[in-house]
């Protein structure tokens, strides 16, 4: 009788040790189901001169965004106006090369963290090409607006020529943008989904 109950007892403490070391399951705050298209949860972000990189989690993976300088905090659920997706992108300011980069020009925070309605389209805009140059898939565009301003476009690697005409929409704005495929730094240089090409 005494022997069984020992028994009874050795089993009990083995298990309840063995429950100690056993993998503990922990439960996401939201989760991946509800954190879909773009929206996530932040899990960390790097401040840097000109813009913000942002670590999140969404549909089931970690993603990395970057954008113009926001706050935000761990935890936090944000939406994004996504832009553009580089690939094997390189920051020398951060000395790493990001495997997939997505370029957003805008962070929704708060109640504005899934918007339900669409974002309206941004305005088209155009300019006649002065210089290209391709790289790393990419086609780096210098170009005179019609506002007769000079600036810097970077779009998926697309055939344009000094002297065309091209337009774009949207775009999100990269202060001190690092080029190493280029060796050149931009001061400031728009990242647009594409530009269509006119008379």
């Amino acid at each position: 009788m005494k022997r069984s109950v020992i028994l009874t007892i050795v089993t009990l403490l083995l298990a309840a040790c063995g429950s100690d070391n056993a993998p503990v399951e922990t439960n996401a705050a939201v989760p991946d189901t509800e954190l879909s298209g773009n929206r996530g949860e932040v899990l960390s972000s790097i401040q840097v001169p000109g813009y913000t990189y942002i670590e999140v989690r969404t549909d089931g993976r970690v993603l990395w965004l970057a954008g113009n300088p926001v706050e935000v905090a761990n935890g936090e659920i944000i939406g994004w106006a996504p832009e553009m997706v580089m690939q094997d992108f390189q920051s020398k300011t951060l000395d790493r090369t990001f495997d997939e980069l997505v370029f957003i020009s805008a962070v929704h925070q708060g109640t504005d963290a899934a918007p339900t309605v669409a974002p309206l389209q941004p305005e088209s805009k155009s300019g006649t090409v002065r210089s290209t140059e391709n790289a790393a898939g990419y086609t780096y565009i210098e170009l005179e607006t019609d506002a007769g301003e000079l600036v810097w476009l970077a779009a998926p690697q697309t055939e344009v020529a000094v002297a065309d005409r091209v337009a774009w929409q949207g775009g999100s704005i990269m202060v001190n943008f690092e080029s190493r495929s280029l060796d050149k730094t931009f001061p400031e240089i728009l990242f647009v989904d594409g530009v269509s090409i006119g008379e």
